[in-house]
């Protein structure tokens, strides 16, 4: 079950504090307190920017995979030509 949870970016996770269990999204931000600094603006920045391109490549790549095996499904489904056979 860890392993399929896993390839939805779904963690299992305990908290510490009050031992209840949930799931986790894996790309949810911790919560932070007090105020924001600038500095702390353009880490959080650049890490969204990076998180979106991995997103990105990854619907990329998946969808390029699905178009492809679309593809691949029409090619082996298609009817074939009678007079190819040599009849």
């Amino acid at each position: 079950m860890e392993h399929v949870v896993g390839l939805f970016a779904i963690r299992p996770y305990r908290c510490h504090a009050c031992e209840n269990r949930f799931l986790q999204f894996r790309y949810a931000e911790a919560v932070s307190s007090g105020g924001d600094s600038s500095t702390e603006r353009e880490i959080r920045a650049t890490r969204n920017s990076l998180k979106w391109r991995s997103k990105r490549r990854e619907f990329l790549l998946y969808g390029t995979c699905f178009l492809l095996f679309l593809a691949f499904l029409y090619y082996i489904s298609r009817q074939r030509d009678s007079s190819s056979e040599g009849n």
